[in-house]
């Protein structure tokens, strides 16, 4: 073996082993520095992973050959052999974010994976490594161009964190050794906490659907590829990577941005920017048939509910409510970007209007076909197209502080709060008897006191509010509605992040 600070430990590794064994176990380590040809640091971080499973696979009781089989560094590929970068634009979702946010707000959502099973922070630490070379996009740095921010893709070594602060903090972006991504880990759970620049929640699953099937494999159980899990050895498709948006037809109106100004939640806005999250854990097969119920599908079902609630937590005598809907652009035209493809139209009702369940379904199913429907979100992202075009040649240092007024105004005090229902979660179903659970958790942006979320997997649905404010009528009467309706709920929430 060449110098290596860990050899050390390499050779307490081989005390007590056969001299076959500690043939296979020098031959290993040699393999694995032949795959790490980055800077010292990185070289080493990589190593010390990769001795803290081995020893973690010996301690409980694995050969030698299992650890190596189950390890094998040639499963890194090339991907950590240079420290070559790639450089991506934004794509026209993303390029707004690092232009509209500021110090402590920043757009980051989580995608979770519950497990059956603790987490093993050693498995997970190379479940990472193997899984990211797969998804290069994910190490990127955010940059600022002379014109737009654009993406640099780097080579240091992502690293897992146990979790024990608020979700979704702002990532910062000054230190170059901070990536867009952070993984965490706590109990059972699984966290991936995205800055949107990279992807929506649908691309974000997919990771986190991949990274567990290898952690999964790492634990002895194989799961095959498919249902959005990615083989880790095939290259990345180019479809992966493509800005969508730039292919939209239309007439880009500017009129598909404009609306009311929305009516917010009682409550005073606290400091975090997120005070509590709470998920109503339920039969997914009981909230289709309450849906039913109303001839709703379960996205308006859930809106309906969310307007009577809003309702009763705003203490305003008129104004209209906006509930913002994203649209995942995928179902469409099936693409596979991995990037942002969603656009987003806004469920509304004056505040005096919101009556009933079924003059609210009423409402909102005919306000999701005349507003959700193909041609008028092709024509936001032309819209979208045509207002990056004009702001092209317009300096960043200029775009900056202009968009940091202008965004709030356009975005996020024309809405009331978000419902983004990620769908029904396919896996493998070798992977099921493992994952108990997905859940979904979008931060709040002010003025907006409250998100909301679904995501759902076998029969467990997970309706998420995350609130920016302490007032608990919201989610009480959201609770008291449900459960009118005959479902039955496991309420799960945390802890209040400021007191």
């Amino acid at each position: 073996m060449k110098n290596n600070r860990y050899n050390a430990q390499i050779i307490k590794l081989t005390g007590g082993q056969s001299a076959e064994d500690t043939k296979k176990i020098e031959a290993f380590f040699e393999l694995l520095e032949e795959k790490c040809d980055l800077p010292f640091v990185s070289k080493n971080l990589l190593t010390e992973h990769f001795l803290r499973a081995f020893e973690y696979y010996l301690d409980q009781g694995k050969t030698v050959s299992e650890t190596v089989k189950l390890l094998d560094p040639a499963k890194l590929g090339d991907f950590f052999m240079d420290d070559s970068r790639q450089y991506y634009s934004l794509d026209n979702a993303a390029i707004v974010y690092p232009l509209g946010m500021t110090f402590d707000q920043m757009p980051m959502f989580r995608v979770s994976a519950v497990l059956y099973e603790d987490i093993v922070p050693e498995l997970l630490q190379i479940a990472l490594d193997l899984t990211i070379k797969r998804f290069p996009l994910f190490l990127s740095i955010i940059k600022n161009g002379f014109f737009w921010h654009y993406l640099e893709t780097t080579k240091l070594i992502p690293i897992i964190e146990e979790e024990n602060d608020i979700p979704c903090k702002p990532i910062s972006l000054i230190l170059r050794s901070n990536r867009s991504f952070r993984l965490l880990y706590y109990k059972k759970r699984i966290s991936l906490e995205v800055f949107h620049v990279l992807s929506d929640g649908s691309g974000a699953m997919i990771f986190l659907k991949t990274l567990v099937s290898e952690y999964l494999r790492l634990l002895g159980h194989e799961i095959p590829c498919g249902e959005g899990v990615k083989d880790l050895n095939e290259p990345v498709p180019e479809e992966e990577l493509a800005n969508e948006f730039i292919k939209a037809e239309g007439s880009g109106s500017l009129s598909t941005f404009t609306d009311k100004k929305a009516l917010q939640l009682d409550g005073k806005l606290v400091h975090t920017n997120m005070s509590r999250i709470i998920h109503f854990n339920m039969s997914a097969a009981q909230l289709k048939k309450a849906a039913k119920r109303y001839d709703a599908t379960v996205t308006t079902y859930l809106l309906a509910l969310e307007f009577l609630a809003i309702r009763k937590a705003i203490s305003a005598n008129k104004g209209a409510v906006n509930v913002q809907i994203p649209v995942n652009m995928r179902k469409f035209d099936g693409s596979v970007t991995m990037r942002n493809y969603s656009m987003y139209f806004n469920a509304s009702c004056e505040l005096n209007d919101i009556k009933d369940r079924k003059q609210l379904i009423e409402l909102f199913s005919e306000q999701f076909k005349e507003r959700g429907n193909e041609e008028v979100m092709n024509n936001m992202m032309k819209t979208t197209d045509k207002l990056i075009s004009s702001l092209s040649f317009v300096p960043l240092i200029i775009k900056t502080p202009l968009m940091q007024v202008i965004y709030p105004y356009m975005a996020n005090n024309i809405v009331t709060g978000v419902l983004s229902n990620l769908g029904v979660i396919e896996t493998p179903v070798e992977m099921k008897e493992y994952v108990d659970k997905f859940l979904f958790i979008l931060n709040p942006s002010r003025p907006n006191r409250f998100m909301s979320s679904l995501a759902t997997y076998k029969d467990k649905a997970v309706f998420t509010i995350t609130k920016a404010n302490r007032e608990e009528t919201l989610e009480n009467e959201l609770l008291r509605l449900l459960e009118e309706d005959g479902l039955n709920i496991e309420l799960e929430g945390s802890v209040d992040y400021e007191s």
